[in-house]
């Protein structure tokens, strides 16, 4: 069994287990407050890193027969190997609530074990382009962001940034299989390679004599989130970064 390693859900960094916020990207953790300290704990925790008390089980943020963000058809309570789900059984979609996602994301070997929990379907027939819809959350009604995940995987996920992620019919699969086959690394050694070109472009910038000290700081910064997360950083990535709308 593999030691788990809290990573950010913003871009796939360890971070300390008392954390509130990413010290890489800065992005906010998904945290509670231990009921025995009163210490921010991360939502994905057993147990409060500051004092040891054990944690109250994790409620499930959408309850069993919310509307389906896809079809509006009742939402049942489902698992995907060990990962608790809200499942709609008339489209196929999932929802992950943002506590499941980050457990999916500290561990290579849930990774595996959820992929092969799902059923690989058959090729689907070439269906039309339809209309760009923006769907509502199911735990709190706002309208959802569409995320192309790591910019270049093709998987695009509709997310409530506080809340958690919906998967239509497949989404998780190909998402796991993206990330499985080095996909994840790749975009992030392409994302690296875009700053290093963006600070070659900016030193060259007549009358900007600041621009090559604030490039190399930034550079360098993403660079080190970019490759410090490694294999195992399953993320939602935030802010400007990947919540903006596509």
């Amino acid at each position: 069994m593999e030691a788990q390693t809290l990573r950010c859900s913003g871009c796939g960094a360890p971070v300390p287990p008392d954390a509130p916020q990413c010290p890489y990207c800065q992005a906010q953790l998904a945290t509670v407050a231990c009921a025995a300290c009163f210490a921010l704990v991360p939502l994905s925790a057993s147990h409060c890193p500051a004092c040891g008390a054990a944690l109250a089980p994790r409620v499930p943020l959408v309850a069993e027969g919310a509307p389906c963000p896809a079809c509006a058809k009742p939402l049942a309570a489902s698992r995907v190997g060990d990962l608790e789900t809200r499942a709609c059984l008339a489209c196929g979609g999932l929802w992950l609530d943002r506590a499941v996602f980050e457990q999916l994301g500290a561990s290579r070997e849930r990774q595996g074990a959820v992929l092969g929990a799902l059923p690989t379907p058959p090729v689907p027939p070439v269906a039309a382009l339809e209309p760009v819809q923006y769907r509502p959350c199911p735990a709190c009604g706002e309208r959802m962001n569409r995320v192309n995940y790591a910019r270049r995987s093709g998987v695009v996920l509709d997310v409530c940034k506080a809340h958690g992620l919906w998967f239509d019919r497949d989404e998780l699969r190909r998402l796991l299989t993206f990330i499985a086959g080095g996909g994840l690394d790749r975009a992030r050694e392409r994302e690296l390679e875009d700053l290093k070109e963006a600070k070659r472009a900016a030193v060259q910038l007549p009358g900007h004599p600041a621009s090559s000290h604030e490039f190399t700081q930034q550079a360098d910064a993403s660079g080190h989130w970019l490759t410090a997360a490694g294999l195992v950083g399953l993320a939602i990535e935030v802010a400007d970064h990947l919540f903006g709308r596509d």
